[in-house]
């Protein structure tokens, strides 16, 4: 039995948060629980089985985020399932983040911190301003990753990033953003060149990971085989990290759909690989235990 680790998921309780984004993605518009994340992913019958999971923060306002670190790192502290760790909402452009991070620092649930990247509210460049840099380098003194969603335009802003920072570990969310040229027309298309040569400095960063996650698989899955490939030869098979990406997920292509597509496209590199992707190097990224 192949035990997976879910590097990366969101669970949200409209009672409680809404993220300023939602409302626009209307489908979503409900509470999602760890039952919900279950039922996606369904039962087994492939020789796998998802038993851990990293929860990822789901940007929220600013005045909800304290709120929903808290939360968070309580339910994971309570045992809460399969939860094993959160990466949390933090302000990277603070002049110093360990004073934000203070009433969390210690809290072994704390694995990572986001800074989103990828909305109008962080312009191009952000990930190059001073203060940010200076507070990813501590984060890699904290033991703490670094989680990096980024349009797919400014992988190389990130890669000036990871080359100042060496000592901090970077996760690379959704494989960079590459959108449906990527596993529609396959890595060679003309309209990911930006993209690739971004990817590829990338990938010469050994402090960079990437999460093979938040890709709509498309039709073809030949397709898929030569976009897994592709993330291979730029990483290689210990750098990269599945993950399902719920429930923003389902507005593409669904869990457990994703994870056959990624797993048929990884097995035939045999048992190793399919391990560390789907289990080895999240727990040794994210620090998980056991």
């Amino acid at each position: 039995m192949l035990p997976i680790i879910d590097a990366h998921l969101h669970l949200w309780d409209t009672a409680d948060i809404v993220p300023p984004w939602l409302p626009e993605a209307p489908s979503l518009l409900r509470t999602f629980t760890l039952d919900d994340w279950l039922a996606s992913a369904g039962s087994s019958d492939g020789g796998w089985q998802l038993a851990r999971a990293i929860y990822v923060e789901i940007d929220a306002a600013p005045e909800d985020k304290p709120r929903e670190n808290r939360q968070i790192l309580e339910r994971i502290r309570k045992g809460d399932g399969p939860l094993a760790g959160a990466v949390i909402a933090a302000d990277l452009l603070a002049r110093d983040v360990r004073g934000e991070l203070a009433p969390w620092l210690g809290d072994p649930g704390l694995k990572g911190i986001r800074h989103v990247l990828h909305t109008p509210a962080s312009p191009a460049g952000t990930c190059l301003k001073p203060d940010l840099i200076a507070n990813i380098k501590r984060l890699g003194e904290l033991d703490l990753a670094f989680d990096a969603c980024m349009r797919p335009g400014e992988l190389g802003d990130l890669a000036a990033l990871a080359e100042a920072a060496p000592e901090t570990r970077i996760i690379l969310d959704h494989c960079g953003n590459p959108g449906s040229a990527f596993l529609g027309e396959g890595p060679e298309s003309s309209r990911l060149a930006v993209w690739c040569a971004g990817l590829s400095r990338l990938g010469d960063c050994p402090n960079v990971v990437c999460k093979l996650s938040g890709l709509d698989l498309g039709p073809n899955r030949e397709t898929v085989r030569r976009g897994v490939d592709f993330l291979f030869d730029v990483f290689g098979e210990d750098r990269l990290i599945w993950a399902s990406n719920y429930p923003v997920c389902e507005l593409g292509t669904p869990l457990r759909p994703w994870l056959d597509a990624v797993h048929d496209a990884v097995a035939p590199r045999g048992e190793a690989a399919l391990m560390k992707v789907f289990a080895l190097n999240a727990a040794r990224v994210y620090r998980i235990a056991g």
